[in-house]
């Protein structure tokens, strides 16, 4: 998915509320909205967002001196994803459908999220997302395709951020109860609020899978710039699961069967599912959207 116009202003808005993370001083918004006005007059929008979204937070940090503004804000993510796991894993549990309601919390954690301007009640959306329709799913074709293997698939699971990835990890267990072999990927460097090995093991998804990074800083999955390592485990994987936005915005090209899981935050990234999976005009806004869907417009 390539970087659109409309994300420069997203970028504008990022670049000062990330610096107001770190600084208060006058002068230091000014430096930071200024150098961000005159970064995003060179980007390439042939890149995606998160690529472009590179070089505008490694500028705020440079004039910030703070690599990691959302350190705090990741551990609160990580403790209130583990404060609810116990009793997610009740609900999914004792569901007439585990499977189906895994990724239902899958896809509701990933409204946690602050690299999007918009604002969301991660609470509200967590109670309510067992009774909210997604707006497309295809978690059955899902569950078919994992069903179709004769050996124990192994599956790649592309993580996103803080918090949810305790969620990936009721996830993960449902896949393993399937009889998948799972390992999950996370980021290379901080970026953001997106999860690193740290953060994975903290939460303990280590327990419950392999875990390995990516291999970049990038806030998705753009394979060029990822890890020898990492591009050959997501080769090699029979089945790829990929969460978040920023995943779906760095892959959503890529010539390779790969299942979707995402709230869709923003409307240039609704306009662009909507394309792909041939919808009319409007039916995503971009306002929070559940959704779970294959890219099938690759094949």
């Amino acid at each position: 998915m390539k970087t659109d116009v409309d994300c420069l202003v997203c970028f504008m808005r990022q670049a000062l509320s990330t610096t107001k993370m770190s600084s208060d001083d006058s002068a230091v918004l000014q430096q930071a909205v200024c150098q961000a006005g005159e970064l995003l007059a060179t980007l390439d929008l042939s890149l995606s967002p998160p690529e472009n979204a590179v070089f505008l937070y490694s500028l705020i940090a440079d004039i910030t001196g703070n690599a990691d503004p959302f350190s705090s804000l990741k551990k609160n993510s990580n403790d209130f994803g583990l404060h609810l796991e116990g009793t997610i894993q009740v609900i999914i549990e004792s569901s007439p459908d585990p499977f189906f309601t895994a990724v239902r919390f899958a896809v509701a954690g990933n409204i946690i999220d602050y690299g999007v301007q918009n604002s969301f009640d991660a609470d509200a959306v967590l109670k309510n997302c067992q009774e909210v329709e997604f707006a497309l799913n295809e978690a059955k074709q899902l569950r078919q395709a994992l069903s179709e293997f004769d050996r124990k698939p192994e599956v790649l699971y592309l993580a996103d951020n803080c918090g949810e990835i305790v969620f990936d990890k009721l996830m993960i267990r449902q896949l393993v109860q399937l009889g998948c072999s799972v390992t999950m990927a996370v980021r290379g460097q901080v970026i953001i609020n997106d999860a690193t090995l740290e953060d994975a093991h903290y939460c303990g998804v280590d327990l419950v899978c392999e875990v390995v990074d990516n291999g970049t800083v990038c806030p998705g999955t753009p394979l060029k710039s990822c890890s020898k390592e990492f591009q050959d485990y997501f080769t090699s994987a029979d089945f790829v699961l990929s969460k978040g936005q920023g995943n779906f915005e760095t892959l959503s090209e890529e010539e390779r069967s790969i299942y979707f899981l995402l709230t869709v935050k923003c409307p240039v990234v609704a306009r662009h599912i909507s394309k792909k999976k041939g919808l009319e005009t409007g039916t995503l806004s971009g306002e929070g959207e559940m959704i779970c869907i294959s890219n099938d417009w690759v094949r």
